[in-house]
């Protein structure tokens, strides 16, 4: 890589971490500017997934700052929030093809199919989690037991 490349994988994901991180400790203070600070990190989860497309990590992380969005929209009663949850749903389904055997993934695509109101793909998404869980471990983060 030369000098003048941008930014790393890792130098991208640490970004969107950090501003995910400032974005939890506003949250319950100024939701407002911690929604602001969730859309930059999606951003560099965005910018980090394309600089490496076989990462998963980066993909999820993209899927995991849309729910946040989605989250907001649906605190606001948005129309919009849906759509969101769809869109986190497709991310996840991605980070889940580059991860195939990654029953959080498929866990939590479960859960975005939930609150987008896709019952059925709720449903099939929790199937496959179910089977790749070790199983008496828990469902994982954003696993929703009632997908």
């Amino acid at each position: 890589m030369t000098q003048d490349a941008p930014s790393s994988y890792d130098d991208l994901l640490a970004q969107g971490n950090a501003l995910v991180a400032q974005a939890q400790r506003l949250a319950t203070q100024d939701f407002d500017q911690a929604r602001a600070l969730w859309q930059q990190a999606g951003k560099q989860f965005y910018l980090a997934h394309q600089a490496d497309l076989g990462q998963a990590e980066a993909a999820f992380r993209l899927a995991q700052a849309w729910m946040a969005e989605a989250h907001a929209l649906q605190k606001e009663d948005s129309p919009h929030a849906a759509v969101m949850w769809r869109n986190a749903a497709a991310q996840c389904e991605l980070a889940f093809d580059l991860e195939p055997d990654n029953g959080r993934l498929a866990m939590t695509a479960a859960s975005c199919h939930l609150f987008a109101g896709q019952h059925d793909a709720a449903k099939a998404w929790q199937q496959i989690g179910r089977q790749l869980l070790p199983q008496n471990a828990p469902a994982g983060e954003g696993a929703d037991e009632n997908a």
